[in-house]
C-alpha cells in the first residue's frame, strides 16, 4: 500500500513538474516577444529623435535665413 501511495505521489509531481516546465516555456516565448517589442520601440524612439532633431534644424536655418534677411533690408 506505501508502494502505490509513493507511485501516486511521484506521478502527482512528475504532473506538476510537467506544467511549470511548460508555463516556463510559455513565459519563456513571452520574454522574447516583448524584448523584440521592447527593441523595435527603441528603434521606433531613435529614428523620432533624429525627425526632431532635422525639424529643430530646420527651423534653427529658417529663423536664421529670416533674421538675415529682415536684418538686409
Amino acid at each position: 500500500m506505501d508502494k502505490i501511495i509513493a507511485m501516486d505521489i511521484i506521478k502527482n509531481l512528475n504532473g506538476k513538474i510537467e506544467k511549470l516546465i511548460h508555463e516556463y516555456e510559455l513565459l519563456k516565448k513571452e520574454n522574447e516577444i516583448l524584448k523584440r517589442d521592447l527593441d523595435d520601440l527603441k528603434n521606433e524612439n531613435d529614428e523620432l529623435e533624429r525627425n526632431n532633431q532635422d525639424m529643430l534644424l530646420k527651423i534653427d536655418s529658417t529663423l536664421t535665413f529670416v533674421e538675415a534677411k529682415s536684418s538686409g533690408k
